[in-house]
């Protein structure tokens, strides 16, 4: 048995990667700010770390674990109980970085290791990829280490560390000790964050007209996965709005893996994060207006847990229940746990665990509950939430179709950044990216697009593969921009999904699609959505084409329509109250369906 103990660190924080984890890019309006925050912890921050690395080798294995103490979780706990969440989030993202490099370290001192012994490093073993959580207790008792032990959730303890386990092999040459990021499988991990140089355009517009009375005045919050978007709104109409992304990207691209999170003991970061980007994008909005009358928000169900701190244990576990669906009304010092005024904070409820507040917003600014015609509703986003019906009666639904939609698990895939690409017309050679930047990656809109016309020009089959001339290195976009066949078979679960549950949603309701009177399409990715390519592909189906209406952020506006009507705590109980919903994941219909809508 060999035992590797490092506890000197000659290394430097990054603060280049640090700043880019954060999305923080030089020229956008936070990075002067954050990047002077940095300079000014990063003494404090290195002083309070306690770096520690040790990797004992056994039976041809070796178990790692390393730590950079517990007295910077404490740092970064202050901060976010001061109300200075962006140096929270900071200084977390300092020790995460530290961390990284001091893998690096330790990774050349195992190579070392191997070369005294004639090894090479077979495999890299994570949890929960390669083995469950439970087992880094292993690690734990093997390794020894004072002062790190396991949590009931299985979790490290100190938060600040990680561990995994080597295998060993008598091939010298091979050497895979060191995380590689471009063969993860994890693509929520911060570091392989979609966000990349540019503003990230965020959607605040939508389909309602508000006319609010003299001196009336609110700030409208739509909370999504991936986005945030503030609004002012007053009578003198929408005075300022300020639209930043979701931080709790660093810990999870989409909702599973959030709720994840929070269930492996990072709920109170994630609530911190939260409250922090409710408060500043509050601030911003209001610097000149001062506080307003109202302030009201919407959003998914997790991302309302995770706000206001409540536990994502029954989230994330069959059969999917929350306890915490109603409306809430409350006072915005009590939600953002600030020295605020007590301004009249009202959170929309809920339908369900995946039908959230956001839907219920926008079945309200949609007037869903005063149509005699059966309209359906479709927000395109990680989740697909649907939702069919009249004044009489709804279903409601959601299908997981993952965040292909969005640019994520999209090898070339980016969010709605300068130089995404938006539009696609092989037939002519044109690309359209956004602010007519060189392009960068596919965003959402530029990925169903060119799905659209590699099946039009048959470089893609029904079956979604790729001809013989593009299968194995990829149909090349633009310099740096590649679409695999892996990256098509992304798209095919998502738009499967999604196809599926709208039939499935039509028969539950007993209604022929060609029978729908209006299709309302909402959020960001179906706001510069090309219809047309959406039913080529198959996403939506062709009895939608000519009554779709595009209505952009409905869970925003349905925020503004609460602020300036006197009938919302009506209607939205009472849309609450004739819904039901139906679950996907129970349905035959839906899993025979799903495999059927895979080809295009």
């Amino acid at each position: 048995m060999n035992r590797i103990e490092i506890k000197d660190f000659s290394i430097k924080i990054d603060k280049d990667k640090v700043l880019k984890t954060l999305g923080c890019f030089e020229g956008s309006s936070v990075y002067e700010t954050v990047s002077s925050y940095f300079d000014e912890l990063e003494e404090t921050v290195m002083n309070l770390l306690s770096p520690r690395a040790v990797a004992v080798t056994e039976d041809m294995k070796a178990y790692c674990i390393l730590t950079v103490g517990e007295k910077i979780s404490g740092i970064s706990k202050s901060f976010f109980d001061n109300g200075e969440g962006m140096k929270g989030i900071l200084v977390d993202a300092m020790a995460d970085e530290y961390l990284f490099m001091m893998d690096d370290v330790l990774a050349e001192n195992i190579k070392l290791l191997c070369a005294k012994k004639s090894w090479g490093v077979k495999k890299r073993l994570d949890a929960p990829k390669d083995f469950p959580l439970s087992q880094q207790s292993v690690i734990v008792a093997k390794t020894g280490v004072d002062g790190i032990k396991m949590t009931s959730g299985f979790m490290f303890e100190p938060v600040k560390t990680f561990g995994y386990i080597l295998e060993f092999t008598t091939d010298e040459k091979v050497f895979n000790a060191q995380h590689d990021c471009s063969k993860c499988s994890n693509f929520d991990c911060p570091r392989r964050s979609n966000i990349k140089n540019g503003r990230f355009e965020v959607l605040s517009s939508y389909e309602y007209k508000p006319n609010f009375k003299d001196g009336d005045s609110a700030v409208c919050i739509d909370i999504g996965t991936t986005t945030v978007a503030f609004e002012l709104v007053t009578d003198k109409g929408t005075l300022k709005t300020y639209r930043t992304i979701n931080p709790q990207r660093r810990f999870g691209l989409d909702v599973l893996s959030r709720i994840e999170s929070a269930n492996r003991g990072r709920l109170d970061e994630l609530s911190a994060v939260m409250r922090y980007t409710i408060i500043s994008g509050y601030k911003k909005v209001t610097e000149e207006f001062g506080d307003t009358k109202k302030v009201v928000i919407a959003g998914n169900t997790t991302m309302v847990h995770l706000l206001m701190g409540y536990s994502c244990g029954t989230l994330g576990e069959y059969p999917f229940k929350s306890k915490h669906l109603g409306t809430l009304k409350t006072t915005l010092d009590k939600v953002t746990k600030s020295k605020v005024s007590p301004i009249e904070t009202v959170i929309y409820g809920g339908i369900s665990a995946f039908v959230g507040g956001d839907i219920v917003s926008g079945l309200y600014m949609s007037d869903f509950d005063k149509s005699d015609k059966v309209n359906m509703f479709i927000d395109l986003g990680t989740n697909g939430e649907m939702a069919l019906g009249n004044k009489d009666k709804m279903i409601v639904t959601s299908t997981a179709a993952g965040p292909a939609f969005e640019g994520g698990r999209i090898s070339c895939g980016i969010g709605s950044v300068d130089g995404a690409v938006c539009g696609v017309d092989l037939k002519m050679g044109t690309l359209k990216t956004i602010a007519d930047k060189p392009p960068v990656g596919l965003c959402g809109t530029g990925i169903i697009e060119l799905v659209s016309e590699l099946l039009d020009e048959k470089i893609i089959d029904k079956t979604g593969l790729l001809n013989d001339d593009y299968f194995i290195n990829g149909y090349k976009v633009a310099e740096d921009v590649v679409f695999t066949q892996n990256d098509i078979r992304q798209v095919q679960m998502a738009k499967s999904a999604v196809r599926a549950g709208i039939d499935v949603l039509a028969k539950s309701w007993g209604t022929e699609l060609s029978q729908i009177d209006t299709v309302y399409l909402a959020g960001g990715f179906g706001y510069g959505l090309s219809i047309e390519k959406a039913c080529n592909i198959g996403i939506l189906p062709r009895e939608f084409l000519g009554k779709t209406k595009v209505i952009g952020n409905s869970s925003l506006g349905g925020c503004v329509k609460y602020a300036e009507r006197q009938d919302g705590d009506e209607r939205i109980g009472r849309i609450k109250e004739i819904s039901s919903e139906i679950s996907l994941g129970n349905s035959e219909d839906f899993e025979k369906l799903y495999i059927e809508y895979m080809n295009f």
